[in-house]
């Protein structure tokens, strides 16, 4: 299937090093020096989302409200649902990447845009808590675009755990 992807910047071998490197010495002692196994690459979508927050704020100066836009773009991690919001959006390549490959996302799409939007509402709402004369107050929030991007991962199996390595 035909995807946008990040660029692969880790070899195998030092992805093997640094697998290694996380493995704690007292464990590898205690599992009689059992060592990381399987090592092979899997992509896990990421969802780019973009949003609109219009927001209504009193002046200070003249008492009046004036509507303010925001863009805030958010990177969602769909296996495991970690996100953070980013400047600007990583740069991809097209590649075809088997279905095999690709790490099954255990989040539903629809769930992610409503959940992001309540976690931008709640980061908005704590950011102007301390304020009393401009208070901001969110009129509207809404999604413009969502892009799926796939990231590279080499993972490895260590004594039946899966242990990730950014490629």
């Amino acid at each position: 299937m035909l995807v946008n992807s990040i660029e692969i910047k880790v070899k195998k071998e030092d992805a093997m090093k640094h697998l290694l490197r996380k493995t704690p010495l007292i464990s590898r002692i205690d599992q009689f020096n059992r060592k990381v196994e399987d090592i092979h690459l899997e992509y896990v979508e990421f969802k780019i989302l973009k949003y609109e927050v219009i927001s209504k704020r009193k002046n200070k100066n003249n008492f009046r409200y004036d509507d303010l836009k925001h863009t805030i773009t958010m990177m969602v991690n769909t296996y495991n649902g970690h996100s953070q919001s980013v400047d600007n959006v990583p740069d991809t390549i097209k590649r075809y990447i088997a279905r095999s490959c690709i790490k099954k996302s255990n989040i539903r799409e629809d769930y992610i845009i409503e959940k992001v939007k309540n976690e931008i509402v709640n980061y908005l709402d704590r950011k102007n808590k301390g304020r009393s004369l401009d208070k901001t107050t969110i009129k509207n929030i809404k999604v413009l675009d969502v892009i799926s991007i796939y990231k590279p991962y080499w993972i490895g199996n260590y004594n039946g755990k899966y242990v990730f390595v950014p490629a």
